[in-house]
């Protein structure tokens, strides 16, 4: 019996080592019905007319910022369109004047809807892991940007943004 409780509890140790658990808060809802979405414990949700900024415990940096402007509602093709020319200028105006590195240019989904996400390094001076995605959803256009030098919290932002559901 003994020896079945320390094999429980260095399995239970080991696990524990190589599976990080972030704790999520209740969900979050834009208070227009846009978008939910969970985050870490103890970061904070502020909601603006047409931005939610969420930051780490401090209160004072920003961890994720969500943007969103009314567009009109417009086919897929012409979203595609649209998503890569404001990631070719996001391209040319604001990572490459930086001397920031793309490292990924990519379509994805969130939550069912076609987005696109620019990875890249921000410049040379204290360089950042920065996640820029943007889709069009139920006419409005959205802007999702995060980053951090520390891999654990990029992590958690990922897994925040994972959580995003259109209600």
């Amino acid at each position: 019996m003994i020896i079945r409780l320390i094999t429980i509890f260095f399995l239970n140790l080991l696990l524990g080592c190589f599976y990080l658990n972030p704790v999520f808060a209740l969900e979050h809802s834009q208070r227009d019905g846009l978008l939910s979405m969970d985050i870490p414990k103890d970061w904070h949700w502020e909601e603006f007319s047409q931005e939610i900024v969420i930051t780490y415990p401090d209160g004072q940096s920003a961890a994720i910022d969500i943007q969103w402007l009314p567009n009109h509602l417009i086919s897929l093709d012409d979203i595609k369109k649209t998503l890569k020319e404001g990631n070719e200028r996001m391209i040319k105006e604001g990572i490459e004047p930086h001397q920031g590195k793309l490292i990924e240019n990519k379509e994805i989904t969130i939550d069912g809807v076609y987005a696109t996400e620019l990875e890249f390094k921000s410049g040379p001076d204290n360089p950042v892991d920065v996640s820029y995605i943007s889709f069009i959803n139920k006419g409005n256009a959205f802007t999702i940007t995060y980053g951090s030098r520390d891999e654990n919290m990029r992590l958690l932002m990922d897994d925040a943004v994972s959580t995003i559901k259109f209600n």
